[in-house]
């Protein structure tokens, strides 16, 4: 059984101290004299009524009723509720005809006392009505709760899963840029195997994140570029624009690693000039764009397998439809993506 609270106190106490004013009003509309004696009667009747009901919510939650379905339910609530009622006016006529003495057994007709019993039925199945309704309340709120809670865990349980997919990826294509170069100019590639690490550590961290600094994402954007420019040379050249204050907006991890990373793979790699690949940073309003443009088709750029996928997947679960990834051919031979969300200074997304 529930705890009794302070506010089941303080409306039980103020229902059946109104229903017992009201009462005291009514006697005097209709002409019956408002005695000691009546008033005494009509406040003990309140208070056997307010024992009763408790009695009653007591025994509802003992047994289990607000778990049963409503053609279960109504029928044993409604017995409660003519039973109280029933046992609530025989002991007020005890009481008025044998302790204050405003009844005797001249005017407790039978049509008398069916009807003050039908109007305490009357009132035990409203006060029963309103009981129930504030339980089946609180019951689909709780299940409503859980049911959101079970949602956000499972969208955090997709979104750490969709960030575990990047590394393998993204560790698959750095290796391949540094393998050239191991015979090649071996100091080198232990400096690009240097910048590598820290690259996988920032993508390992970024896995247990829902989010990252900017600024955090526009260093490992610089770090790939320079590892690419190392397999590529002079064929890949890039630009990073994007304003120092933005740094601080919040991106899911890895989102513009993975265009960058689909503008060389798809853009670059397949032109035997190479070209320039564009990174932007720009906020318009409470929204935050960043742009990637490259050399190509769009055709090849859209075969971004796994890496443009769990992008919008992870952009869907964040941020529903708040949140966009668009690829375009911007009509000059070349091929530009656009990442559109809202411009997020918030939570810092680190694991729990």
């Amino acid at each position: 059984m529930p705890p009794v609270t302070r506010a089941y106190v303080v409306c039980q106490t103020l229902g059946w101290t109104a229903y017992a004013v009201s009462g005291s009003l009514l006697n005097l509309l209709f002409g019956r004299g408002l005695s000691a004696a009546m008033v005494a009667t009509l406040v003990s009747g309140c208070a056997l009524a307010a024992l009763g009901t408790h009695r009653l919510r007591a025994e509802a939650h003992r047994r289990g009723w607000f778990g049963l379905r409503v053609r279960a339910l109504v029928p044993r609530l409604l017995a409660a509720a003519v039973t109280v009622a029933v046992a609530v006016e025989l002991a007020v006529w005890a009481i008025g005809l044998h302790v204050t003495r405003v009844y005797s057994l001249a005017t407790s007709t039978p049509a008398v006392m069916v009807a003050t019993t039908l109007n305490w039925v009357f009132v035990l199945v409203l006060w029963t009505s309103l009981y129930a309704g504030v339980q089946f309340f609180r019951r689909y709120r709780a299940a409503e709760i859980r049911r959101l809670e079970l949602e956000v865990a499972a969208r955090e349980a997709q979104l750490r899963a969709l960030s575990a997919q990047i590394h393998p990826h993204f560790l698959f294509n750095a290796l391949n840029s540094l393998r050239a170069l191991v015979s090649e100019d071996p100091g080198r590639a232990r400096d690009l195997i240097t910048g590598l690490s820290e690259l996988m550590r920032y993508a390992l961290h970024a896995g247990r994140r829902e989010s990252v600094l900017l600024a955090e994402e526009l260093a490992v954007v610089e770090d790939y570029l320079a590892l690419e420019g190392a397999r590529f040379e002079d064929r890949l050249r890039w630009t990073v624009a994007a304003d120092p204050a933005l740094g601080a907006l919040r991106i899911p991890p890895m989102a513009l690693q993975t265009l960058v990373e689909n503008a060389v793979k798809h853009g670059i790699a397949h032109l035997p000039e190479g070209g320039t690949v564009s990174v932007e940073a720009r906020r318009d309003g409470g929204r935050l764009r960043l742009t990637v443009r490259n050399p190509g088709r769009l055709a090849a750029a859209r075969d971004g397998g796994v890496g443009l996928d769990n992008v919008r997947e992870r952009l869907r679960l964040r941020h529903g439809a708040g949140a966009s990834l668009a690829l375009a051919e911007d009509g000059a031979g070349g091929v530009v993506a656009v990442l559109d969300l809202p411009a997020d200074a918030g939570a810092t997304g680190d694991a729990r």
